[in-house]
C-alpha cells in the first residue's frame, strides 16, 4: 500500500471523527438538561478530540516514512 494512500485514508477517518463530534455537539445544543450537557462534553468532545489527535498523528507518521519514487 502506498504511503500517500494511507495518509489520505487516515485524514479521511480523522475528518469523519471531527464531523461526527460537531454533529453530536450541535444536536446536544437543542436538548435541555444535564444529559444533553454530558453528551455534549463526553461524546462530542471525545469524537472531536479523537479526530484532531488522529489528524496530528497521521501528519507525524507521514514525515517519518521515506518516499519511494
Amino acid at each position: 500500500m502506498d504511503s500517500t494512500n494511507l495518509l489520505e485514508r487516515r485524514l479521511q477517518i480523522s475528518g469523519i471523527f471531527v464531523i461526527l463530534g460537531l454533529l453530536v455537539e450541535g444536536l446536544c445544543l437543542l436538548g435541555r438538561g444535564p444529559i444533553a450537557f454530558i453528551l455534549f462534553v463526553g461524546l462530542g468532545g471525545f469524537l472531536f478530540a479523537a479526530g484532531i489527535l488522529l489528524y496530528l498523528y497521521s501528519l507525524l507518521g507521514a514525515q517519518g516514512e521515506p518516499s519511494k519514487q
